[in-house]
């Protein structure tokens, strides 16, 4: 049985018609329409093909035919419907074709719709090839998902089977001649769904077929291992899980490179947080939570590696800009901020180890020994990430330099002291200085 499904895509006619698809059944057996002996079914490549019946041929002398008719030709079923805009373009290279190769090759179309509309579709087109029509037969022997599909019949045997696209002059030439040929075999997945997401459960494929993915869910129970990789595929991945939209926005401009800009004293959240963010102090598993927690995942050939984090923004804008009229940007503010600055020599923060290394000393300060500043600069904004103002460079140093500093240290004001030592200050000014900038539009 022929199965139909009827979709309702917003996309042009044209589109539509190339997407346009047979869906056919396998079945056991198909019996001969004269004798009702049983024939094997379906074929493939080698197989002998059964000296059946066709009938309600249009443009052909009898209307009826074997394929023992067209014995020492090589035989091209042309599997085709009126609504198929492909199997329409295809047409007129097929007749070319078999006026080129004359009694040497017969291209005999083949269709499921009836002979009536068949004859007078052709009469109104002038189109000389034959048409197989109402066909329930050959549909069952060469079962396939999508027209136009192609079967090669040389000699009694299936010789291939594939897409239009092979049927040319060098080809078929080729093969007239006795020479080897080797020809693409165009394959049908019968477990494909078109109502079902690609790769879901293998629908269509598997996921290593898998080029270019971004996915948001909601809250998902029981998982984690979120982060980023590159897998044996050599795709990159990104996958954050059970996030807040404050924490995806925060790791998409991380994933550009800019930790610092993660933090929460570098983002300005400019929108209603009772309508965007969980409830506080509540679980995310809960009902009352769960449905303002969200799930990314991004997988992308490795060398759009560098382009990840921009990808994810522009990701979480077209979503998060549809659902809550969100858009997450990086722009340049005037804000408080601790300012790091130099005062006096820099004789003690200047490194005088011979080797660099990160070490813990007996009292549980960090200790840098030839480390680049702007890793001092970085683990200090990181430290005081959670003050209103953030913590900007303005020393200017890009020297490597010796320091050892508290890491429990709360008060920003104390640990300002404890600079003060190795020629450094932290100072109150209004900087102008980038931000993760979260706002709501209407």
């Amino acid at each position: 049985m022929k199965k139909t499904i009827k979709i309702h895509l917003n996309i042009p006619l044209v589109a539509l018609l190339f997407l346009s698809a047979t869906f056919c059944g396998f079945c056991a057996a198909v019996p001969d329409q004269v004798t009702g002996q049983a024939t094997s079914t379906p074929l493939k490549v080698g197989d002998p093909v059964p000296d059946i019946l066709l009938t309600d041929i249009v443009n052909y002398p009898k209307g009826t035919a074997r394929f023992s008719d067209f014995e020492g030709k090589l035989l091209i079923l042309d599997f085709w419907a009126t609504w198929c805009h492909p199997c329409l373009e295809a047409i007129p290279r097929f007749e070319k074709l078999q006026r080129e190769f004359g009694n040497q090759l017969q291209v005999l179309m083949v269709t499921s719709q009836p002979k009536g509309s068949i004859a007078k579709f052709f009469s109104n087109r002038n189109i000389s090839l034959p048409s197989v029509t109402g066909d329930q037969t050959l549909s069952k022997l060469f079962p396939h998902k999508y027209v136009p599909h192609e079967v090669w019949i040389k000699d009694g045997k299936v010789f291939a089977i594939t897409n239009d696209a092979e049927v040319t002059s060098e080809n078929i030439r080729t093969l007239l001649s006795a020479n080897e040929t080797t020809l693409t075999e165009k394959k049908s997945n019968f477990d494909y769904d078109l109502t079902k997401p690609l790769l879901i459960d293998g629908n269509g494929g598997q996921s290593k077929d898998l080029q270019y993915h971004s996915v948001i869910t909601g809250y998902l129970d029981g998982i984690g291992g979120g982060g980023v990789y590159t897998d044996s595929l050599d795709r990159y991945k990104i996958r954050a899980l059970n996030g807040t939209i404050l924490q995806l926005y925060q790791g998409a401009v991380r994933y550009m490179g800019n930790t610092i800009l993660a933090h929460p004293n570098r983002c300005i959240s400019a929108f209603d947080k009772q309508e965007v963010l969980p409830p506080p102090n509540v679980s995310a598993y809960l009902p009352t939570a769960r449905d303002k927690y969200y799930c990314y995942e991004l997988i992308i050939p490795s060398a759009l590696k560098a382009q990840a984090g921009e990808l994810m923004l522009e990701n979480l804008n077209r979503f998060f800009g549809g659902i809550h009229h969100l858009r997450g940007t990086i722009e340049k503010r005037k804000v408080k901020c601790w300012v790091l600055k130099r005062h006096g020599t820099l004789e003690k923060l200047a490194s005088k180890s011979p080797t660099s290394k990160i070490t813990t000393d007996d009292s549980g300060r960090l200790v840098y020994q030839k480390q680049p500043f702007q890793n001092f600069y970085k683990a200090v904004a990181s430290l005081y990430k959670n003050e209103p103002s953030p913590v900007i460079d303005r020393t200017g140093i890009t020297s490597e330099i010796d320091i050892s500093f508290p890491t429990n240290e709360k008060d920003i004001l104390r640990f300002k002291e404890y600079l003060n030592q190795y020629g450094l200050n932290l100072e109150q000014e209004l900087c102008e200085i980038d931000m993760l900038v979260i706002k709501q539009f209407k």
